[in-house]
């Protein structure tokens, strides 16, 4: 049933975190990336899990990293895109791999961790651009997402 008081044609999607990624989601608040790490075989793990999924060992890490890395693959939005994104397109979605192996996607911002409208051009953005962690407040919830590093 859904909030009658929610309005899905203007509202932003966030995160339902849950008991395996509320960790990540904290760090997020703080201004930290947290990513799991295997205590025993030493494996990076993502999606956030109880387990690891390399050795099964139990109770993995959370490891803050620097969320350094490079565009392993990137797209521009353009519309049709859902309603509460229509002002705010185009905009670069990236897949970034950090240099831990890891990868994981956000959005390209600018240095201060603002939204940019753009197609990335100007940015430069092309596979394998080193990027720069920044954060980026999505309708109240703290998304890890990009900038180019300088």
């Amino acid at each position: 049933m859904s909030d009658p008081g929610l309005d899905f044609a203007t509202s932003f999607p966030v995160p339902m975190p849950d008991a395996d990624t509320q960790p990540f989601w904290d760090g997020c608040e703080r201004g930290e990336l947290l990513i799991q790490r295997c205590g025993y075989c030493k494996k990076w793990l993502w999606q956030p899990r109880p387990i690891c999924s390399g050795c099964q060992t139990p109770d993995p890490v959370w490891t803050r990293v620097s969320g350094a890395g490079f565009v392993a693959s990137w797209t521009v939005l353009r519309p049709p895109s859902l309603p509460a994104f229509a002002q705010k397109l185009p905009y670069v979605l990236l897949l970034v791999e950090l240099d831990e192996g890891v990868r994981l996607i956000g959005f390209l911002v600018d240095d201060a961790g603002g939204w940019l409208q753009t197609d990335g051009e100007a940015e430069g953005i092309h596979m394998g651009t080193r990027m720069s962690l920044r954060f980026y407040d999505q309708a109240g919830t703290i998304l890890p997402s990009w900038t180019v590093a300088s």
